[in-house]
């Protein structure tokens, strides 16, 4: 796939999956450009939304998942 290819098909995916203005495909783009993946890679791997507050999403994040100081607690340091 080329890369003029790629964009449309990243365009597409912004504005009839997510959903998303002008503005914030510019925005989403930009970003995940910086990051070096395509869009829908980004929003299947690092975005949900569940429709409550911010509040009760940050519930859902478990602060002990991959902690890289248990980790190395676990499996380095004697």
């Amino acid at each position: 796939m080329n890369q003029l290819d790629q964009t449309i098909e990243d365009l597409k995916y912004c504005v009839e999956t997510l959903g998303m203005n002008d503005e914030q495909v510019e925005e989403y783009l930009n970003i995940t450009s910086e990051f070096g993946v395509r869009p829908e890679y980004f929003s299947n791997e690092f975005v949900f939304l569940t429709g409550r507050g911010l509040e009760e999403d940050g519930k859902l994040h478990d602060p002990e998942h991959l902690n890289i100081a248990l980790f190395n607690a676990m499996y380095w340091e004697h």
